[in-house]
Formats: structure tokens, sequence, C-alpha cells
């Protein structure tokens, strides 16, 4: 039986070495003598389940989809000799299952190739249409057959034959330790975050709470069913973490969304609060003319609203893109579906429109005129919206503030991240150079049908149908939903709980959570808060007392940010939390001050502390928990906007969550204990 390590290397320098050919005819080679497509994986010790269950995955490092027919992937001792076909996406990956397509399990193969690989060494070259040798690997220099670990390249930008560009795998997948078609557990995206093959990085983590590394650290991936998935945009303090569960942080968000999403090979049912990114605009519009469902649900701002003006005129100008699809014609098969909570009329500013890739007039839509709210508007409309009644729509006063998106009915992607410019990056000018310097937000992704399910549900409530096109008739946005889903779920073990807005109350199961179970310490950053509810909530816990300015320090820890933004609005929690008097009250804001102010300050972050988290008994025995979600703590946030909120059971989880925000509540001047 001959095994993958012998094959691989021979495989990843033969793919290091590729011209940009392969990408279109002939393959591009960079600067460097790089290609843009490698090996990126290789199961050359099989599988858990069988010695003979090897695999091979390819990464195209590129924005360009990369084509593969008529080249070939051979060993040099003539086993294997597979001839490749098909498309690598862009920033995708192409997966080779030997035999059959069960060697990696629930993940499709690209191919199935026979042949097998030896266990000792063996030289493997990928040969172009015209028989020149463009990538080869003559030895395999990392995995493990007794762990079942796969072979990782750690920089697609570094050659193949140089053997310290390989390490074992250490994250989890449904058989053994890899990541099929994912994120390399030891890789870096080519920005300089090299991870070693213990899972850390070459960069010590700071041995003080200084946050001064802002080297990308991807430390805890998996591809395995039950797999969740937890990513940080800013720095974090790996000195915390449990053993083995350090965060993943300083993450570019756009290309762990652009991964999964190229992942998809049946469907993708995408709800966005707001988009601007080209990269992931383009991805979706090459995976609907793909052939895949793409399904996308968008808010609409009100365009009168200065506040929204120019970021909405630039978010309908890539929807429009959306609705054209790839070819740029309306009503052909690759064009997807765009619907809202309020109708959207096309951009007819022809320079806009042109410096987008659109056509400089927008003639081909049709112009009509409706009612929105109480308004008579006249505009050719291009995306849909839940009607009131013919010809008649509600006015864009709400929000549908979800970020979230459903893979192939299997993975959930979520989080508190708007996929926007400023959202990750901060500037047009930082989105070219790759530095994330936008607002602070974090994201979850968790591989399990029935969750997927359960959002599919929620999504399906908003779009009016489970079909295709949406039913602007049946559709419910806002409080006009019903409570229509499962809450709570099981895990592989892992007790998750999903609440949606409007209907649910979400945040009113925050303030169930602090009562009922909290123990010992309850730590938050939030962007707004203002219920009362969960203030008074944790009150009670931190000081015995739900009343104004009394009460006894219990011992029970509180700690907590809020955006600067908002920390000294009278209706803030904060205002409540550190002893302060409002400048005025309200009903639902009586301004119940605690006796004992907490330790909680306004963040000092570059822009925005987007997050809306809570961690509650974090490192301890008492069923640690992680809320995370779209849903600010406020009225709107449970009651009007369409949002949703996880509540995760499960203390690696937590923990990860725990190194993030002692990074961002030191630098706002707090102190951790």
């Amino acid at each position: 039986m001959k095994k993958l390590s012998s094959v691989l290397p021979a495989i990843i320098l033969l793919f290091s070495t590729l011209s940009p050919s392969f990408l279109t005819s002939a393959p591009t080679v960079d600067a460097a003598g790089t290609t843009n497509v490698v090996i990126s994986e290789i199961a050359w010790m099989g599988t858990s389940k069988s010695y003979s269950d090897e695999w091979i995955e390819l990464y195209n490092n590129s924005g360009t989809d990369v084509i593969l027919d008529g080249w070939q992937l051979n060993a040099a001792d003539g086993a294997p000799a597979i001839t490749l076909s098909g498309t690598i996406p862009a920033n995708g990956y192409f997966l080779l299952e030997k035999t059959d397509d069960q060697s990696v399990s629930n993940i499709p193969a690209d191919l199935i190739y026979s042949g097998s690989l030896g266990n000792d060494a063996e030289d493997l070259k990928l040969i172009d249409p015209s028989g020149a040798v463009m990538d080869e690997v003559d030895t395999w220099y990392a995995g493990d057959n007794t762990a079942k670990a796969t072979m990782e390249r750690i920089d697609p930008n570094v050659a193949g034959m140089s053997s310290t560009n390989w390490a074992s795998a250490t994250a989890s997948y449904a058989d053994g330790l890899g990541t099929p078609k994912a994120f390399n557990s030891t890789g870096t995206d080519g920005s300089g975050s090299v991870e070693d093959p213990g899972g850390g990085t070459t960069t010590p983590p700071p041995t003080n709470n200084v946050c001064d590394d802002r080297t990308q650290h991807i430390n805890n991936v998996s591809e395995a069913e039950g797999a969740m998935n937890v990513y940080f945009n800013k720095c974090a303090f790996p000195q915390y973490a449990s053993a083995g569960n350090e965060a993943n942080y300083n993450v570019n968000f756009e290309d762990i969304l652009i991964k999964r999403l190229n992942s998809a090979t049946k469907s993708i049912d995408f709800a966005t609060y707001e988009i601007n990114l080209p990269r992931v605009v383009d991805t979706l519009i090459q995976k609907a003319a793909q052939g895949v469902d793409v399904r996308v649900i968008a808010d609409s701002k009100d365009a009168a609203d200065p506040h929204y003006a120019e970021r909405f005129e630039t978010m309908r100008l890539h929807l429009e893109k959306m609705v054209r699809g790839k070819d740029m014609k309306i009503g052909t098969a690759d064009d997807i579906v765009v619907f809202s909570d309020s109708p959207m009329f096309a951009v007819e500013d022809s320079a806009k429109r042109t410096s987008l890739g659109l056509p400089a007039s927008a003639d081909d839509i049709a112009q009509v005129t409706v009612t929105v709210g109480t308004t008579a508007e006249t505009g050719r409309l291009f995306v849909n919206a839940e009607s009131k009644a013919a010809g008649s729509y509600f006015g864009p006063g709400n929000q549908m503030h979800n970020k979230f998106a459903v893979i192939d009915d299997r993975w959930v992607f979520t989080g508190t991240w708007n996929f926007t410019v400023t959202g990750l990056y901060g500037t047009d000018e930082n989105m070219q150079q790759g530095i994330l310097d936008g607002n602070q937000n974090q994201i979850v992704e968790i591989n399990w049908p029935q969750l997927a399910g359960i959002y599919e549900t929620e999504f399906n409530e908003m779009w009016g149908t489970s079909a295709l096109n949406p039913d602007p008739v049946v559709s419910n946005f806002s409080s006009r939903k019903t409570d229509n889903t499962t809450h709570v779920i099981d895990i592989n073990g892992k007790k998750v709980e999903i609440y949606f807005s409007a209907g649910d109350n979400a945040v009113g199961k925050m303030a169930d959570v602090i009562r009922d179970e909290a123990q010992f310490n309850t730590y938050f950053t939030i962007f707004a808060w203002s219920d009362q509810k969960i203030a008074d909530e944790l009150k009670n816990k931190w000081e015995g007392s739900y009343n104004d300015l009394e009460g006894t320090l219990t011992g029970f820890d509180v700690k907590g940010l809020f955006d600067s933004d908002f920390f000294n609005q009278w209706w803030s929690a904060s205002v409540d939390m550190t002893g302060r008097t409002a400048s005025q009250t309200s009903v639902n804001n009586p301004n119940t001050r605690w006796k004992n102010p907490a330790p909680v300050y306004a963040d000092a972050e570059v822009r925005k502390l987007h997050s809306k988290t809570m961690l509650i008994d974090v490192d301890t025995n008492s069923d640690p928990t992680t809320i995370v979600g779209s849903t600010n703590w406020s009225n709107n946030g449970n009651n009007v906007n369409d949002e949703n909120m996880l509540i995760i059971h499960d203390a690696a989880i937590t923990n990860q969550f725990v190194q993030e925000f002692n990074a961002r509540y030191t630098q706002a001047g707090g102190t951790i204990q």
C-alpha cells in the first residue's frame, strides 16, 4: 500500500512553481516564483477510519477561478496518475479523494482518483497540458501516521519544497486531525502570520497585558460536525487560555466568510444589515453562477437619513450587481434574488454606477410608483419587499439587523460583524493594504444541520417561503414575526440556545440566565445597552439589592465595557452601574443607581466597540456560558429589529471569548486579577 506521504512533497513543489496558465490556459507565476494554486494539505497516512482513505487538497490563493482541465498530478513511479478536471474557485479549495467520496466524511469530493501513496518519500509532479512540470513535492515534511494528522502547508506564498513550510495538522475533523476544504490549522493567509506545528505562532504571545501584536493567529478551527469556530478581529491575550484553547485573533473575517461561502455546493441563505465588501459580493455572484441557490435579505435604509444616504447608495449598487449576476443582465439564470423589509430603488447616477461596473443606465429595470409607508415613491424598483397590500410596502424605519449566513443546510455563520469596509478595515485604503482597523467584532461559525435548519426557518419567515423566489405577501419582518423555532438544542453534548427578535424575548432570556444561572462572575462588551431588567439582575448579583443606591458587595464579579459613544447617554446601563445620576429618566429607564459602582469603562478602541457579548461564570465549574449575536440590549433590539442571539453553554468557547475580553478591558484601563 503506497501512502500519500511520499507524494505530497512533489505535489506541493509542483504547485508552488505553477504559472498563471493554470488559472486559465497557462499557469501564473508571481515575482517570487510561486503560483496562485498550491497543494495545501495531504492525508498521506489515510484517516482514523482507514489507512486507505487518502486525500489531497489544493488551494487557490488568488481572486480568479482556476480551470484544471487537462492537467495531471502524477507520482514518479506511476501511481497515482491523476488526470485533473474541474475548477478551483477564487480563494477556494479543491478536494481529491481516493477511490470514492467517503475518504472524507460529510465533505463532497471535487474529484475521485485511484492509486495509493507511500508512507515513505515519493516524488509527485503537477504537469500542465503542454507537459511542463509546474509544481513538485519530493518528500513528506510533516504528518503523523499514529495520530492520523495530515500534512498542512503553512504559507501559500512560500514554496512547497521548503521543509519549514509544512506542519502536522492540529485541528480535529470527523476522520482525524486536518482541515479538508478549510483554512489550515497551522497556516497563514500569506500576510506573515505563520504558525508552528504545535499550533502556536512564530511570534510568542505577549507576556504582559499589552495589545502589541497585530499578527493573525489561527489556533482553533475544525471542520467536523459539531464544530464551533470563534474568531476575533482584534487582539486577544492567549496567556489566559485554558490548555490547548488559544483563541483565533487578529483575524480577517472577510477571508473566513469567503472561504465558507466558497465551500457551498447547494445553497447560501445570506441575511445582511449592510454590505459593501466587493470580494464578498463577487463571491456570492460567482457561487450563483456556478448553480448554487443564493438568497439574500438586506436591510432597507431610509435614503433621506443623512447618516445612511451615501452608504445606502453604495449598498444598493452592490446589491444591483448581485441582482444582475455574472452576466450583468436582469432576468437570466445567474441572477441572485435579493429581498428586503422595504423596497429598494436603483441608483441612477451614471458615474456612480459605472464606478462599480454597472451599466451606465438602469433603464432595463421597470419604473414604478408604489406606496412606501405612507409616501408615494417613484423609481426603478429592483429589490422587492414585504407587502402590506398590492403596491404598498412598509417603510424602512425598522432594522433587519441580522448578519448571518446558512451554507448547504449545515454551517451557520453569525456574530456582530456587519459585512462592510468600516466593520473590518476602517477605510478603503486599509482594505487595499489588508489593515484591520475597523470596528471591534466577533464571529462564530457552527457546523450543525439542526441549527442551520432553525436559522433557515427564521430566514424563510422573512422571505415568505422556502422557495428560491420570495413571497412578499406571506413575508413577515419585525414585530409581525411569530415565535416559531426550537430554542434549545444539544450539539455534541453542549447546550446551545437560539433566540430571534422580534418575538422570542431574547433580551428577557438573558436576564433569566443571569438571575437563575450566574454564580460567580459576569463580563460583557456592549455597543448599546438600555434594557433595565438585565442591569437590575446584575445589580442584585453584585450587591444583593434591586433598589436605588442600596446594597452590600456580595463577592460576585462584574466587569464590562461600553462603546464610548454611549457611555454617558442618560439611558445607558453604564450610568446606573457607575452610581451616577442620569440627566433624565423614563418609565423604562428609572436610573436605578448602584451603591457600589462596578468596574465598567468606556472602550478605548480605534473605532466602535461593536460587540454585544456577555460571558457568565468564566473559567469556573458552574456552566461557563457565552451570549453573542446581533442583538443590542434594548427595546428595539428585543421587540422591533430582526436579530439573532446564541447562548452557548461551553467552557472552551467562553474561555476563548475571555481571552479577547481581557485585551479589550485592559486596553480601556481595567485591571485583570
